[in-house]
Formats: C-alpha cells, structure tokens, sequence
C-alpha cells in the first residue's frame, strides 16, 4: 500500500478502509453478491435458451406463477410505449383495450424455440385470442431474444416475411429483446437488428415494469423466489467459470433495490475505490491487460465517463489538423472530407446513416431531441458545423472507447487514403 499516491496519505486510506468494512451497505452488497443465484448454479445464467425458457413462463397466462395475463399486459404496454412502436398498425385501438383490461382472453399459446420452416426457430412464440368491443381478435408476438450472439444471416427479416405472408387475419407485433442498457437503448436512432419492423427493447425494462411489478402482486413463495432470482441473476457478473471474460462481466439489468445500494455504495466510497483501481493499474505484478483495462476504468472516472486522448487525422500522409480530442473525431474526419472535395451525394447518404456510435452522425437541429441536446450529443448551441447544399447540420459527439475502432475501421475501408493515429 505504500506505493499508493491517489491524494491520500497512510493515515487517510486506513481510515477508508475502516470506514468501508463498517459500511452497511457494502455489508448488504457483500453478501447479495456472493450469494450465487440459482440460475448460476445451474450454469445457465448467460444461456440464450433459458432466459428465453423463463419468458415463455412468465408469458403464460396459464402457467405455475398464477398471475393470469398480468406480465403479458405489462409487456404490450412496454411495446407501446417504445419509440420503436410502428406508426402503423392494423387494428392499433385494440392494444388500448388490452392495456386497460377491457378484453377478455379466450385462448392463449406460449411456445419457445419454434421451428419455422426456411426461417429458423423463432425464441418465442405467444399466440392469442381475445375478446373486445364485442369482437374476437387474434395477435401474435414473435421474440427474437438476444443474450451474447448477435443476429445472422438476416433473421428478423426471414421471420417477418414469414408471418406476414400468412394472412391469417392475426396482427403481428415482433419484438428484438437484448442487454442493451436503457440509455444507449435510448440513443439508437434505429433498431440493431436488419428488420425495423421489429420493436427493440431491453432486459431493464422487463425488470422495472414487468417482473418487479409481479412481485408487488399477490404470489405464491415459489414464484417469489424463481423471479427474486431471476433478476438477481440478470446484475450478477456470472460467477462460473465457463464463456468469456465479456460472457462472465456481462451485467444485463439492475433491480431497483440493488441499483440504490450501489448508488449509496458509491457515493459514500469513492475514495478508496479509485484508490484501488489505482493501485491495481499501477501494480507490476498484475497481468498487463488486467492492467491496462483498470487505468481505463479509472481514466473514464476521473473525465465523466468520456476519452479524452487525443488523435491526429492524416490523408495522403499530410496531418489534416493539430491532434484533436476523441469526441470530435466525427467532426473533424467530415470537415477533413468536406475540404477535399470527397462527400458527393453518395458520401452524403453513407455518412448521413452512420451509426458508429449509436447515434446518427449527421442531424439538422430539428432533429436533435432534447436529451441528445441536453447530454452534448450534438452541439447545437453552437454554429452549424457543416453545411451540405445549403442545409445546415450538426455531427455528433461524445465518441468513447466502445465506437472509436468501429468508425475508424468504416472510414478506412471507404477512404484508403485516411489515416487515424492515437
């Protein structure tokens, strides 16, 4: 500990640490995440299959939990209030009376892991009947759930040119489910997956409006334990030893409860957290990737989150500019673009549906919405910053460490000439 130089003297980092083992709580979160949760022991806590299995229960109106069609009015009411909802919608009234109650389920069907003919199998399936307005109504919903793999060989599309050519008088919601956390979920301007037909949401928000609603209801202790565990096995980095270091790190969703305890946790200990990290950084006995990714951690904290290093652009072996700051790589590779003549329509449009960042690279100002505003995602209180047959536009910002290598990858490949150096 003697090597530790992070603002503290020996006196102040004993006394932290005493303060941290008498933390109460650091003691809850101590023993919530050393408790494994049965999913872990199981070894299925990350598997693609069982967390679709544990849907399809949850789903069921008529399976062992005994909440009826509780968990399914709750996730048609977080399909219709996504910003991926569809405008358009055959028969879109019908969803408010499912909402309200005003409907009366007459027969319901929850499959997993369906076979579907030349469009692979479908993660799962519900299938419904009910009554409203005096009229009989079926809709299905079809989930593609994504834990760890991402979408291949253009699934979302196979599966809705399947069940839309059925014509069965059905209407259809289709829904992409992955870990994404709620607030890159919320900057996408568009759907990860190939099909935009499909509504893309997030195991957080099954967590707040779905299962922690179910436990404020009425529930056997069976069906208490299986979703208390549930969602505990969904903030847990996995604690066997199988997959990846990212399958092992992965958290997929955070419970109210435990998101307030590690708020306290933090606020009340971030001295000798960053104290360790330092220590661990700069520790010559630790591997250097260990090393390496704990003073990123550590940088990341100390700047809010963003990268702040700096990067010089060339083309044809001519630096472009002084060495820039990471968040205006964007920026400054359009500008570079723009001042040797390369955007032409063509250009235009490719860079106009960049998503690199999560994010579209180019917006005009009434397309920035206020969060992306408020957030500095674009700078729109600023000058305009490029300007394309005589429409203004503004290019985002906030890149980091998860995107960077992605855009720089991208531009390369369209432009040979460009060259990024770190």
């Amino acid at each position: 500990m003697s090597n530790i130089n992070f603002g503290m003297s020996m006196a102040e980092l004993r006394a932290e640490i005493v303060k941290f083992n008498n933390d109460i709580t650091a003691q809850r979160l101590r023993s919530y995440y050393y408790e494994k949760t049965y999913p872990e022991i199981l070894g299925v806590s990350r598997r693609e299959i069982s967390h679709s299995s544990f849907l399809a229960w949850i789903l069921n109106p008529v399976e062992s939990h005994g909440i009826g069609d509780f968990s399914l009015r709750r996730l048609i009411e977080i399909l219709m209030t996504s910003k991926f909802w569809p405008k358009k919608l055959p028969n879109s009234e019908l969803f408010d009376d499912f909402i309200t109650g005003n409907f009366e389920l007459t027969k319901s069907s929850v499959q997993r892991e369906v076979s579907i003919e030349s469009a692979g199998r479908v993660d799962v399936l519900i299938e419904l009947f009910f009554n409203a307005a005096g009229h009989q109504f079926p809709l299905r919903v079809v989930l593609e759930n994504k834990v760890l793999s991402i979408e291949g060989n253009d699934q979302t599309k196979r599966y809705y040119k399947h069940f839309m050519s059925l014509n069965d008088k059905s209407a259809n919601l289709f829904v992409y489910l992955t870990p994404l956390s709620t607030l890159d979920l919320e900057e996408l301007d568009e759907q990860e997956c190939e099909d935009k037909h499909f509504i893309q949401i997030n195991y957080q928000e099954l967590v707040d409006s779905l299962l922690e609603p179910v436990l404020e209801q009425t529930i056997s202790s069976e069906t208490r334990f299986i979703i208390s565990h549930y969602i505990q096995s969904l903030s847990q980095p996995s604690m066997d030893d199988q997959g990846t270091d990212y399958e092992r790190g992965m958290i997929m969703a955070i419970g109210k409860e435990e998101r307030e305890l590690l708020q306290k946790f933090w606020m009340g200990n971030q001295k000798i957290i960053q104290a360790a990290l330092y220590a661990i950084s700069s520790d010559p006995n630790q591997e250097k990737d260990v090393r390496d990714t704990v003073r990123e951690a550590l940088s990341s904290i100390a700047t809010t989150g963003k990268d702040r290093r700096t990067i010089l652009i060339r083309y044809e072996g001519v630096d472009h500019h002084t060495r820039i700051q990471k968040s205006d790589i964007g920026l400054e590779t359009v500008r570079l673009l723009d001042s040797k003549g390369l955007i032409d329509d063509s250009v235009f449009s490719w860079l106009s549906k960049d998503t690199s960042c999560s994010f579209k690279l180019l917006k005009k100002k009434e397309e920035v919405r206020d969060n992306e505003a408020k957030y500095g995602r674009y700078r729109i209180k600023q000058a305009p910053e490029f300007l394309y047959k005589n429409q203004e536009y503004y290019v985002a910002r906030n890149w980091g460490i998860g995107n960077i290598d992605k855009f720089i990858s991208k531009m390369k490949s369209r432009f040979p000439k460009l060259e990024f150096v770190v």
